[in-house]
């Protein structure tokens, strides 16, 4: 069973890759105007979709292979971008190259804390995220304190947050393994961690299952750091953009959760659009596994929201946390269930 948080451990520093991307934020947050379609203005003709590896995603890849979007919004043009961390979205929405942007709470809320005018539009699905080990001497965290890296997208990941929040449950301290953190995509990660190159991979479907598959072993999970499932990826955009664009932000919603109804309804149909996405990659068979498998679950509802929120204000991760989930939520989420 989990210890209660220790209520006097504080985050004594950030990695230095996460102080640097903070300042740079606050930077960018206080000289920016809305120009390059982010705060807003007038409806766009081009609207850049930000995503990262992994089947989180799946209802946005969807909705991207079928083109829901092209379709609903003639005359715009839409492109497709994938990148390899939530922190690298959050500074393109905030530089006006992206216009809606998905991956993590943990970037998302880190903006949302220094005032960046966004919010979710819709979430994707729960997913429990685990930390992968192969080498037999990594067994439980206290076995990481000897130096060895445990590789993530970013410092302020939601797998960071997540390894924060098990240190602090395991070793009495959220700050212990702060050291071991690099930032790696997922892809990377996994070969790394299977050519021996790291100790420990935290990490998100499917990749976690392919390095199990491979002989790696769970060492902790998300869902038992927070007690529970949780949210792991949404998609947000900026309020100005929102506003401007009203017929966009609504098929978004909709398409992401017609992706969610397929993923859940017709999982044979959903895994071989996303076979189809992948290029081959990997199979329609495989796919159906990874999406069907009981670590993901496909839903539209915040799950978690405050919960982790108030676990970074805690560790001074962030400086101010939600009260209630929907402060973080635009109204068409905000009407349904949550957390």
């Amino acid at each position: 069973m989990s210890r209660e948080p220790r209520k006097g451990k504080r985050l004594r520093r950030l990695p230095a890759v996460a102080l640097a991307l903070v300042l740079a934020l606050t930077v960018a947050a206080c000289g920016e105007d809305g120009a390059g379609g982010g705060g807003g203005g007038e409806e766009a003709t081009k609207i850049s979709i930000a995503y990262q590896p992994g089947i989180g995603y799946a209802p946005l890849l969807l909705a991207k292979q079928e083109k829901w979007l092209e379709q609903g919004l003639p005359g715009v043009q839409i492109e497709w971008r994938q990148l390899d961390s939530g922190a690298a979205i959050r500074d393109g929405i905030l530089s006006g190259d992206i216009q809606v942007g998905s991956g993590g709470l943990g970037p998302f809320l880190v903006g949302w804390a220094k005032g960046i005018d966004w919010k979710i539009i819709s979430t994707m699905e729960n997913m429990d995220l685990w930390l992968m080990a192969k080498d037999e001497k990594y067994q439980t965290l206290e076995d990481f304190k000897d130096g060895g890296k445990i590789a993530m997208p970013a410092p302020d990941s939601i797998q960071a947050v997540v390894l924060r929040r098990a240190a602090e449950n395991e070793l009495g301290d959220a700050t212990a393994l702060d050291e071991n953190i690099v930032s790696l995509g997922h892809p990377d990660g996994l070969q790394a961690l299977l050519s021996g190159q790291l100790a420990g991979h935290l990490t998100s479907p499917p990749f976690e299952f392919q390095e199990q598959d491979k002989g790696a072993r769970q060492v902790i999970t998300s869902y038992d750091a927070f007690g529970g499932p949780h949210t792991f990826n949404s998609v947000f955009m900026r309020e100005g953009f929102h506003d401007s664009n009203p017929k966009a932000a609504d098929l978004l919603a909709k398409s992401i959760a017609r992706g969610v109804a397929m993923l859940r309804d017709e999982p044979k149909k959903a895994a071989a659009i996303l076979s189809e996405e992948s290029g081959g990659a990997n199979s329609a068979k495989e796919f159906e596994d990874y999406i069907t498998n009981e670590a993901v679950e496909y839903t539209t509802e915040p799950n978690g929201f405050v919960k982790i929120a108030q676990f970074m204000k805690e560790i001074e991760l962030i400086e101010k946390a939600p009260e209630d989930w929907k402060e973080l939520v635009f109204d068409n989420l905000a009407q349904g269930n949550g957390s």
